[in-house]
């Protein structure tokens, strides 16, 4: 029988532990061993036979990005902009607004435009006369002045651009106009008024309309103050035509704005063509840039054409839109024009793509709210024979006939009897600007 040798219980615990140990090592290091194996195995495989996915994404890396994945689409914007000629406030038209109480209100002479203010985006008006309040009577020519609700009136009939850069503006001297600028901002602080300022700052300062990031500047100017001599104390309180003014609002414009309007009040009173001074400024603004311009004051319709320079820029003006309300008493003053356009904003440029005018005519009578303006369109003959124009000398012919036939002769072959409008469009072949504006406009920030 073997002899049975005694090992003491913790030396046999030690042997054990020691067994164990020795057996976990020899797993890790044969687990490790598999690893590293298998992952040069993977990596050779891999480098000899690589996945699709890593075919894609070297395919992916190497295709050279196009132009259409880089560059971001323009969006079009357009602008329909629309505006009256001079409102010139005989005492007439004044008189037509006064009500039993003894105020005043105007909303008459906008009715049947209604349609075409509320349709637009940019509505002007060319505000011929101070609004100088009842600081001073309400007169007539030659030095005029207007009351507040005249200025009510337009903002209810939705116009938000009001010109007051005209050769009436001093008609009640500083305060005349310091009275003007305060009816606006205290009443009206939205609206927009160019042509005349408060401050130094005011005068410097570029007016540019934005429509989802298109922007249109205004400016307006005009010739003269009849004479009166602008204050020494203020001498920005009206903008003036003045070619280093103007080229260094246009210059600054410019940067600001994808595209540049001017509005300015010039010529010669009465005539149907434009003169020398009109076609002097003509050619500067088409020198500097300018985009459109729309010309008030010569109290009757003058053309509307497309003019270019020699690098091939062009420019549409409007020389005269003439009255839209007055209480003259000639027949060819009875006769103005709504301006219409639509302004453009996409992937080629910044352009006109059409522009039209509408004649308007006054249905001058006498009484509470009975003077007011027709469009062409809607006048009728038994209209016209109850013009009291017809009751001035030399204008008992005055008819429907008369004014398409004088319309017909100052606009030309573009105006439409059969419509009572004047509709060109332009676009792709007329006024188209530099593509770069679109980018200039961007950085202006």
């Amino acid at each position: 029988m073997a002899k049975k040798t005694n090992v003491p219980l913790k030396r046999r615990r030690r042997s054990e532990l020691n067994v164990k140990l020795i057996a976990i090592i020899a797993a890790v290091l044969f687990v490790v061993t598999i690893s590293i194996v298998f992952a040069v195995i993977g990596s050779h495989k891999k480098e000899n036979n690589p996945s699709v996915a890593d075919n894609q994404n070297n395919e992916t890396t190497a295709e050279p990005t196009t132009e259409e994945e880089t560059t971001t689409k323009v969006p079009t914007v357009e602008v329909d902009l629309m505006m009256i000629g001079d409102m010139l406030m005989h005492e007439g038209v004044v008189k037509s607004g006064l009500m039993d109480d003894e105020t005043y209100n105007f909303d008459h002479l906008y009715t049947n435009i209604a349609k075409d203010i509320s349709s637009a985006d940019i509505k002007i008006v060319n505000q011929e006369t101070i609004l100088g309040g009842s600081d001073f009577a309400y007169t007539g020519y030659p030095t005029f002045n207007s009351p507040w609700a005249l200025g009510d009136a337009e903002v209810k009939a939705g116009f938000n651009i009001i010109l007051h850069a005209t050769n009436h503006t001093l008609d009640k001297g500083l305060k005349g106009v310091e009275n003007c600028l305060s009816f606006w901002k205290t009443y009206h602080p939205d609206t927009t008024v160019l042509g005349i300022n408060e401050t130094e700052e005011d005068y410097e300062n570029i007016y540019v309309y934005e429509k989802e990031g298109f922007k249109i500047a205004f400016l307006n100017y005009t010739y003269g103050t009849n004479g009166i001599p602008i204050p020494d104390s203020k001498p920005y309180i009206v903008n003036m035509l003045d070619k280093d003014k103007i080229t260094a609002d246009v210059t600054k414009a410019k940067q600001l704005a994808d595209m540049v309007i001017v509005l300015p009040h010039w010529g010669t009173e009465y005539v149907y063509t434009p003169d020398s001074n009109q076609n002097y400024w003509t050619q500067l603004f088409l020198s500097l840039g300018v985009d459109v311009v729309i010309g008030t004051h010569p109290h009757v319709l003058e053309p509307v054409e497309v003019v270019s320079d020699t690098k091939g820029h062009e420019m549409l003006v409007y020389y005269s839109l003439g009255n839209f309300v007055s209480n003259q008493d000639q027949k060819p003053r009875m006769i103005g024009g709504m301006a219409k356009m639509t302004l453009v904003k996409d992937e080629t440029g910044c352009y006109v793509k059409n522009y039209n005018l509408t004649p308007v005519i006054t249905q001058k009578l006498f009484g509470k709210k009975a003077i007011t303006t027709y469009k062409l369109s809607d006048y009728t003959e038994s209209l016209a024979s109850g013009n009291a124009i017809r009751n001035d000398s030399g204008c008992s012919d005055f008819s429907l006939s008369y004014c398409q036939t004088l319309v017909k002769q100052i606009l030309g072959d573009d105006y439409d009897e059969s419509t009572s409008e004047l509709n060109v469009s332009l676009h792709p072949d007329g006024l188209v600007k530099d593509t770069s504006a679109t980018e200039s406009s961007s950085s202006a920030k």
